[in-house]
């Protein structure tokens, strides 16, 4: 090695101050070079851990919430379908009750006419029996009593309603 120029005490001293060089830079740089990123690697792993969590979560609120929001809708319907079905009884019944009021009107109605109606025949029938008495009194000229009146002008009406039912 002598003929190469390289001097065997200077080229193990060398190596020596190489070897002393590359543990120390090891120990005092490279391996908290090493440290410091392996925490900074970390670091971002466990952010892109938080983030994905916290889109995780964002994603399951937004389900929550369109959940709701659609259960909320159902509710609204289903209350309008109520209140519309409310509104559709409440409708009917009062239907109902003016039918009724109008069915009760109209037979007091009838029953007013045929009241009306008989009273107008009764009273009818007596004028009839008082212009029959004045008749016969002035066609017999003589003088029956009352009763006899009556009687005489009670057989005439009912030989008046027989020809009247049979006609």
């Amino acid at each position: 090695m002598g003929a190469l120029g390289i001097s065997e005490g200077l080229l193990v001293t060398q190596i020596l101050n190489f070897i002393v060089l590359f543990i120390l830079l090891r120990v005092l740089l490279y391996k908290p070079i090493l440290q410091m990123l392996d925490a900074r690697k970390q670091k971002v792993q466990a952010s892109l851990e938080y983030a994905e969590k916290v889109k995780q979560d964002a994603a399951a609120q937004q389900k929550e919430f369109e959940r709701k929001l659609e259960e909320t809708r159902r509710e609204t319907q289903a209350a309008v379908a109520a209140a519309a079905q409310v509104g559709e009884k409440e409708r009917a019944a009062i239907l109902a009750q003016a039918r009724e009021e109008s069915r009760k009107m109209i037979e007091q109605a009838r029953e007013q006419i045929e009241y009306e109606r008989k009273k107008m025949f009764s009273e009818l029938r007596e004028e009839v029996v008082q212009l029959s008495l004045l008749a016969a009194q002035q066609v017999i000229s003589q003088s029956l009593d009352e009763q006899a009146h009556r009687r005489l002008v009670n057989d005439f009406l009912a030989q008046t309603d027989q020809l009247g039912r049979t006609n």
